[in-house]
């Protein structure tokens, strides 16, 4: 796992996994199982302790003794946030109430993959036993999550103040089958609700007292969209890293920057994993100088040293993985608690009223991504300026046109423009959205709220961007691999590290030039390439296929 803390604090259960299923406990779900349903479409189901325990009758019952013993009870037997002054008429259909009169989400449907985990983390939150709903109800969740038949989510209506009421509402009808209104998809085409349960032989399920209200209080949309944010910038941050290996390397770094004696008067935890990853990243390598060749350059004019987008890699990116660690922690905490209000404390026999619906700590890590991402995408403008700019470059041509082509190619310059395009994108969207929320929310009732659902969509076009800019640097760097090596008149993997020639050789495979030991060269005879080019290496970074990196990192997990 790519941890940077010493002794990383478990809340892990024992036997979370079975052969068949992930188990849900409310405690004890990673990361790393996010990415097994994701990528290995592990499937999901509670965990057989709280079955056998009944976990889930215990607060059902106290409801029901504070209702027969005529307690007045938050959104039970009152309505809701600013209205929660008037008593409700009729508690039963009050709850299938609160479900259809929050239908109201707009936009396109949100992905796939964030509706699925978004019933799997809802689920997670209510197998802490705290919010009076029944188990068949949770497993329903789960069921359709495994078969993949998801509910129709809008990408516009919450503000991650009382969670996401409208995203879990239009969950919640559907999953129960409340009316038509509500859409299931299957093979790729929405349905009525009630006909596709009809056809699983599903019945629908009508509330009871709270649990309408138990389904849609949290934050389970907006931290599933953080969780599958997470697990691609894992990646691509390990991606980042391997890139700048490579530039590293044709730059003929100074390894003397990566020492560990350098981060030890400076450790900052993540400076120094950084200087790690570099040094045994380069161990593999015949590019890089010692202080020795340094100097006879140094007698030649050029710098004493590396600039700095070579020399503070482990200042800048030790920075950005200590953040992306945090925000991997934190998301992790929300996919783990119970955010319903209110929770019920059977053991003391207490309803409790509070906030565990504000989605404020995932909304600031979202905002605190964006900034990250923003940070990588200038750090590989940084580099490629250098690679194309003959004065700073260590002997390659302008715009790395490659020697038979000078005269008929303009080089990477194309691919240059598109970053430059893509960048400022990415430092416009790192701005804050957890600053602007309306402090007037529903009555001013929710007069302070996260933005969480939005800051969680807009990080996701960030890492979808970041995406296209990444295949960009993937594509200059690897052709300026091949005319270093060239230049030096050997095979790339004579001169390379392993990680780089990795790097070369999955976009080799993924550009369909098979040659993987002739490799490509960007010139007069890939133009018109590409747009193809970048658009498969996008989606080997999406699907990760793009290199083998498992023996460099555990890609994926939390950082």
């Amino acid at each position: 796992m790519l941890d940077i803390r010493t002794q990383p604090e478990s809340i892990v259960s024992q036997n979370k996994h079975t052969s068949d299923a992930i188990r849900l406990d409310g405690y004890s779900l990673e990361l790393s199982d996010v990415e097994d349903i994701k990528f290995r479409d592990a499937k999901v189901a509670i965990c057989q302790r709280l079955t056998k325990e009944k976990a889930f009758e215990p607060s059902c019952a106290l409801l029901k003794e504070q209702l027969d013993a005529g307690r007045v009870i938050y959104g039970v037997n009152t309505l809701f946030g600013g209205l929660a002054n008037q008593e409700a008429i009729d508690p039963m259909e009050l709850q299938r109430e609160l479900l259809l009169s929050h239908m109201a989400g707009a936009g396109e449907a949100l992905e796939d993959q964030d509706v699925k985990l978004a019933l799997i983390l809802r689920a997670n939150s209510l197998c802490h036993g705290v919010s009076a709903i029944r188990e068949n109800i949770v497993d329903r969740y789960l069921q359709l999550a495994n078969r993949d038949i998801l509910p129709l989510v809008q990408q516009y209506g919450s503000i991650g103040a009382s969670g996401d009421l409208i995203p879990l509402s239009a969950i919640a009808g559907a999953v129960t089958g409340q009316s038509g209104d509500f859409k299931l998809k299957v093979d790729g085409h929405y349905h009525p609700a009630p006909e596709i349960l009809e056809k699983l032989d599903l019945p629908a399920i009508a509330l009871k007292p709270k649990e309408g209200l138990a389904l849609i209080n949290g934050t389970s949309v907006l931290t599933a969209i953080a969780a599958n944010n997470c697990l691609k910038m894992s990646y691509l941050f390990n991606l980042h890293m391997i890139l700048q290996v490579a530039v590293a390397e044709i730059l003929n770094c100074d390894m003397r920057p990566f020492s560990e004696f350098i981060q030890r008067h400076r450790p900052h935890p993540g400076q120094k994993w950084v200087a790690a990853r570099l040094r045994d990243m380069l161990a593999s390598s015949s590019m890089v100088r010692d202080i020795n060749q340094v100097e006879r350059d140094f007698a030649e004019d050029d710098l004493i040293q590396d600039r700095y987008s070579v020399r503070c890699m482990p200042q800048f990116l030790g920075a950005i993985v200590e953040d992306l660690t945090g925000i991997n922690r934190t998301v992790t905490v929300e996919m783990n608690s119970a955010t319903d209000n209110p929770l019920i404390d059977v053991e003391a026999g207490e309803f409790l009223h509070g906030g565990n619906f504000l989605g404020q700590h995932v909304a600031m890590s979202m905002d605190k991504m964006r900034v990250s991402i923003a940070l990588l995408a200038k750090h590989n403008e940084a580099q490629i300026a250098t690679l194309v700019e003959p004065a700073f470059s260590r002997g390659l041509s302008a715009s790395l046109v490659a020697d038979t082509d000078i005269g008929q190619s303009v080089g990477v310059k194309p691919l240059q423009i598109l970053s430059n395009s893509l960048t400022p994108l990415l430092e416009q969207n790192a701005n804050p959205l957890t600053t602007h929320f309306p402090v007037h929310g529903e009555q001013f009732n929710q007069n302070i709220n996260s933005q969480g659902f939005g800051s969680a969509q807009l990080t996701r076009k960030s890492v979808d961007i970041f995406t296209k800019q990444t295949a960009c640097m993937s594509l200059i760097v690897c052709h300026a691999m091949q005319l270093k090596a060239a230049q030096l008149d050997k095979p790339v993997a004579e001169l390379f590290s392993v990680s780089s020639c990795q790097l070369l050789a999955g976009l080799t495979k993924l550009t369909n030039e098979h040659d993987e030991e002739k490799g490509f060269i960007i010139g007069k005879a890939s133009s018109g390439k590409f747009s193809e080019w970048l658009e498969h290496i996008a989606k080997g970074v999406e699907d990760r296929t793009l290199g083998n990196f498992e023996d460099i990192f555990d890609v994926g997990t939390t950082l």
